[in-house]
């Protein structure tokens, strides 16, 4: 009987042994399965990672490519003021009449508003307006 009883504690033991592998395989399948979803994951992060790169390196490339414009057009309108600002100077050169009226002082108003800085937005005029100064009333302007 020692024999039959031994044989059927080893066949239990197998049993037991058996049935932990099996445990074990399907622990190891969930672990398998959420590795693949967290590579699928991580897969998918990088496709967009890629995507952003791609759209900012397209960005920075058409950005490049406007400030090239912009750089050319502002080069023209520079060449452009230059050749007037210099037919301007050859015409007060050349003509008396126009070089009195060029040598002429400017009212003061006209100088204050040359001198004032340029403006590239409303809230850079409206913080160089000083607010204690009053609109003039409308009149015949002989105050000026």
């Amino acid at each position: 009987m020692n024999a039959i009883a031994a044989k059927c504690f080893a066949g239990f033991i197998a049993l037991l042994l058996i049935v932990a592998g099996v445990l074990y395989v399907r622990e190891l399948r969930a672990v398998l399965a959420d590795t693949a979803h967290q590579l699928d994951d991580a897969k998918q992060g990088i496709a967009n990672r890629d995507g952003v790169i791609k759209r900012l390196q397209q960005d920075a490339a058409n950005k490049a490519k406007q400030q090239q414009q912009l750089d050319t057009s502002t080069n023209k309108v520079d060449s452009t003021t230059a050749a007037r600002r210099q037919e301007i100077r050859r015409v007060i050169s050349e003509n008396p009449i126009v070089r009195t009226w060029a040598d002429t002082p400017l009212p003061g108003d006209i100088a204050r508003l040359q001198s004032s800085p340029a403006f590239t937005s409303a809230d850079d005029y409206s913080s160089a307006m000083p607010a204690s100064d009053a609109v003039h009333a409308a009149g015949n302007g002989s105050e000026n």
